[in-house]
This record gives structure tokens, sequence and C-alpha cells, in this order.
């Protein structure tokens, strides 16, 4: 199974209406080449991933899923801890994120990383309509 598929598939199971992009979206994201992916893997199947754009010294997570089987066995924060990384690699400086006002497990685990709510987008979310928090974290300080 190609890459984009797989991620399709998990993102598929992870949300209640089903992924909110399309495999052809996912597809055509990896072709970016500010596009990167960070997946969590059994020796059979793709488990979890998070999806970033990074453009210069930001970055913008783009999606994170979890198979449902998957909850709660620290996948989400690997991914986490991976990204991080990375941003000391490529000497980012900050990371933003939407996350939905009701999706307080999200919101916690990212307040544990070190994240803060910057403000928030009234209705960004459909089915249902819901605002979205943009949090954010500092994590690498700028040349002068």
């Amino acid at each position: 199974m190609e890459l984009a598929e797989e991620l399709w598939h998990v993102s598929q199971q992870a949300y209640p209406k089903g992924s909110p992009w399309k495999k052809k979206q996912f597809a055509s994201d990896l072709a970016l080449g500010h596009s990167h992916y960070f997946c969590e893997r059994n020796d059979e199947q793709l488990l979890a991933f998070l999806g970033i754009h990074q453009v210069c010294d930001e970055i913008e997570i783009t999606n994170v899923a979890t198979c449902p089987a998957c909850h709660q066995q620290g996948l989400a924060s690997r991914l986490l801890t991976k990204l991080l990384v990375h941003a000391q690699q490529t000497k980012a400086t900050q990371i933003f994120l939407e996350v939905r006002a009701s999706n307080l497990k999200a919101q916690h685990l990212y307040r544990k990383f070190g994240f803060d709510v910057l403000a928030v987008r009234k209705n960004y979310y459909h089915e249902p309509t819901e605002d979205a928090w943009v949090m954010n974290l500092k994590v690498g300080e700028k040349d002068v």
C-alpha cells in the first residue's frame, strides 16, 4: 500500500465522520517540498502519523491521526517528540497547529509539550461547526 493510501486509511478510522482529507490530497501533500510526515508503525501497518508543512523557520502541524485501537499507547507523544527533534535539527523557531475547542485530550497533550493558546478561529471546523484553538510552541531562537 502506498503512503498516501495508508495515511488516508488511518485518518479515515481516526475521525468520527471519516477523513477530512481525500487520498488525492494526501498524495498531493506528499509531493510538496515543504511537507513531511512522521509515522509510527508496527510490522504490518501504519498506526499513527503527524503531518507538517515547514516554511523557513516555521512549522505548521497539518494532521495528527491515530488508529482508534492504538489510543492511549503514547503514539502521539512519540510523534510530537520526533517533531521536536526535527524542529531542533532544522532550526525551526515556532510550531503552530489548530485543534477543535472540544478536543480536550489533544489540548492536554499539546499543553504537556509546552504549546500555548495563541488565538481562536471562530467556526473554523465543520461537521459539526466548531471553533479552533490556534496553539503555538516556541522551539528556538531566531538568529539576530
